[in-house]
């Protein structure tokens, strides 16, 4: 399967390659929309699994990639079909499958079936398909990559158990493997990195700016990703999120 049998998304502009790395992306929750609204005017990646926050928070956010995300095909399609009746703006929908009991069996035993239909869903609603399995389930199943790829307009690779080695070559050789395992199956993808604050030590903004730093320059963008808000306090990781906002994007200024 090549790229160029996958029909392009109506909304979908790919991004030029001179321009990797530098947008941020998060999740819109209860705990981030502070920040989001402070940064409003600093285009990303925004990723939310309720309707109905996109719906308040997403018309602030033009200019940003808003997606809606789920972790099964029927929830995708629920929630595309809700944001449609309730006029939400957004750009794509995130499909999440992993071997959880959010995602039905069937979906990630047929890991590129399961992309197809996602596609479809996505096609029929007009948005672009975003992709966000679980990195353990794609390392079991590595040559599935290229043909998932294929069908999908974004990546989001998550990077958290990569993150067992530090900042520097090891962390970025394992995640380049893995970029160009994707855009084998899609050149035109963008690949976005999630980077997780994780929950076995203090959240910290330099630790976290030093693993974008190591992968920069190979993708679209990153993700400040969160394994949970209940191993630190929330004040604690939402400032953390805010000074990793600050000095990325003032580094592009």
């Amino acid at each position: 399967m090549t790229p160029s049998r996958v029909a392009p998304s109506p909304t979908w502009t790919a991004t030029p390659r001179p321009a990797l790395g530098g947008k941020l992306g998060l999740a819109l929750r209860r705990q981030t929309i502070d920040i989001l609204q402070k940064y409003s005017d600093r285009p990303g990646f925004v990723m939310c699994a309720t309707v109905g926050l996109a719906e308040t928070y997403f018309p602030e956010l033009d200019g940003w990639i808003r997606v809606l995300g789920a972790p099964s095909l029927d929830s995708l399609r629920q929630k595309a079909e809700e944001a449609k009746q309730r006029g939400v703006p957004y750009e794509g929908l995130a499909y999440g499958l992993e071997t959880s009991s959010t995602t039905p069996r069937e979906e990630w035993q047929d890991l590129v079936g399961s992309t197809e239909k996602a596609r479809a869903i996505a096609q029929e609603y007009g948005k672009l398909l975003v992709m966000g399995p679980g990195f353990r389930l794609m390392s079991q199943n590595p040559e599935s990559y290229t043909e998932m790829a294929a069908l999908s307009d974004m990546w989001v690779l998550q990077t958290q158990r990569l993150q067992v080695d530090p900042p520097g070559q090891i962390y970025r050789s394992n995640v380049q493997r893995v970029v160009e395992q994707i855009r084998a199956g899609n050149p035109g993808i963008a690949v976005w990195a999630q980077i997780t604050l994780p929950p076995d030590r203090e959240p910290s903004a330099e630790e976290w700016l030093a693993y974008r730093q190591s992968i920069v320059d190979l993708m679209d963008g990153t993700f400040i990703g969160v394994y949970t808000w209940d191993a630190a306090g929330e004040e604690q990781l939402i400032a953390t999120i805010d000074e990793i906002m600050a000095t990325s994007l003032d580094e592009k200024e």
